[in-house]
C-alpha cells in the first residue's frame, strides 16, 4: 500500500468522524469511532443503510433532485424509468415504461443492496417498536393461536421478532411476489415457515388483505382470521388516495372475519410534531417513491383513518424515532 496515500485516506476518515487520530509525528494510531464501528463491521446494524444510501442507483435518482423540485416529477423514474424504487427489485430483466429518462429496466443487481438496507432499518428500529409498552401489551393480550397479519412485511424480519414474543401465535406475511421469494430465502424465517408459524401470501394490498379463499392457481392461501393487522412503513410510500384504499381493504377484511375487537397497528417514523427532523425523510419520499408519498403527522394519519371508516384508539411512542398508531373499525 502507498503509505502517503493511505495516511491521507485515514485522515479524511478522521475528518468525517469515522476514525480518531492519536500520537505524535513518529507514531500515529487511528481507531474507529462509534460511528465508524457502526458502518465498518460486516455485522453492524447500520452497514446496510450506508451501502443503500451510497449506492450508484440512489445517486442516479438524487442527481435528478433539481428537476424534482422544478417539476414535481419522480427522481427514481427519471433515473431508472420505473416509477418507484420498489419497481426496480424484480428479478425480471426489464419492464415496460412510457415515461422517464431511464431505460425502464428493473435492477436485479440492486435487489441485494435494497434488502440489506431494509434489514438494517429493521435491526435498528424494530426492537424499539416492540419495546413500546402499548405495542407489547397489545401483542401479549392476543388470544392463544391468534394470527397477526403483517401487510407489506418485507423479508419477515419484524414477523420473526413478533413471534419471538409469543410461542402460541402465528403470522400471515403478505407481500409482492419478488419479496415473498426473498422471505422464503430468509434463513431466520425458514424454520418458522416449516413449522407453520409463518404463512406467506403473494398478493398486492391494493387487491385485498388477510383472509381470502383458497385458489392454488393464483398462489393464494387461507389462514385463520387475523386478530391484529400491522402495516409497518407502508403508508408513507403512498399518497392519500392510495392509503385510503389500502386501509379500506383492511377494514373490509376485518368486517368479513367478524373477529371481535380486531386492531390495526400503523407503524411509521415520528411523530413528526415532536420529531421535526423526520421531515428530512420527505425528501426521500419525493425522490424515491413518487407523488403523494410523505411522512405525516398524527393528525394527518387520523384524517386518513376517518376517511377509511376507521378510528384512532391510541398512539404508542417508542424510545426511537418511530411510533405506532393503534386503530380499529368505528
Amino acid at each position: 500500500m502507498d503509505h502517503s496515500l493511505s495516511l491521507r485516506f485515514l485522515r479524511a476518515a478522521v475528518a468525517v468522524d469515522l476514525l480518531t487520530e492519536t500520537g505524535d509525528g513518529n507514531e500515529v494510531v487511528f481507531a474507529p469511532t462509534e460511528l465508524g464501528l457502526g458502518i465498518g463491521s460486516q455485522n453492524s446494524p447500520g452497514r446496510g443503510i450506508v451501502l443503500l444510501e451510497a449506492s450508484p442507483e440512489y445517486a442516479s435518482a438524487w442527481d435528478q433532485f433539481d428537476r424534482v423540485l422544478q417539476t414535481g416529477e419522480i427522481g427514481w423514474e427519471l433515473a431508472h424509468g420505473v416509477p418507484r424504487i420498489y419497481d426496480s427489485i424484480d428479478t425480471q430483466s426489464s419492464t415496460s415504461t412510457s415515461s422517464g429518462n431511464g431505460s425502464g429496466k428493473t435492477l436485479p443487481g440492486f435487489r441485494d443492496t435494497f434488502y440489506q438496507g431494509l434489514r438494517s432499518w429493521g435491526g435498528m428500529e424494530e426492537g424499539d417498536i416492540l419495546s413500546a409498552d402499548g405495542v407489547r401489551n397489545l401483542i401479549a393480550g392476543l388470544p392463544s393461536e391468534a394470527v397477526v397479519a403483517d401487510i407489506g412485511g418485507g423479508e419477515g424480519s419484524f414477523a420473526s421478532k413478533i413471534l419471538g414474543l409469543r410461542s402460541d401465535i402465528s403470522v400471515l406475511l403478505q407481500e409482492q411476489a419478488v419479496t415473498c421469494e426473498a422471505a422464503r430465502s430468509n434463513p431466520v424465517l425458514k424454520p418458522l415457515i416449516e413449522s407453520n408459524r409463518v404463512t406467506i401470501l403473494e398478493r398486492s394490498f391494493f387487491e385485498g388483505v388477510g383472509v381470502v379463499d383458497v385458489d392454488l392457481e393464483e398462489n393464494v392461501v387461507a389462514v385463520a382470521a387475523p386478530h391484529l393487522y400491522i402495516l409497518k412503513y407502508v403508508l408513507h410510500n403512498w399518497g392519500d388516495d392510495d392509503c385510503i384504499q389500502i386501509l379500506q381493504n383492511v377494514r373490509t377484511a376485518i368486517e368479513k372475519s367478524n373477529v371481535a375487537d380486531c386492531r390495526i397497528l400503523i407503524i411509521e417514523h415520528g411523530p413528526i410534531e415532536s420529531t421535526p427532523e423526520i421531515r428530512l425523510l420527505d425528501l426521500h419520499m419525493a425522490v424515491l417513491c413518487g407523488k403523494g408519498a410523505t411522512e405525516r403527522t398524527t393528525t394527518e394519519y387520523s384524517r386518513l383513518f376517518e376517511e377509511s371508516g376507521l378510528v384512532l384508539h391510541d398512539v404508542h411512542s417508542s424510545k426511537g424515532a418511530v411510533y405506532a398508531l393503534e386503530c380499529g373499525i368505528k
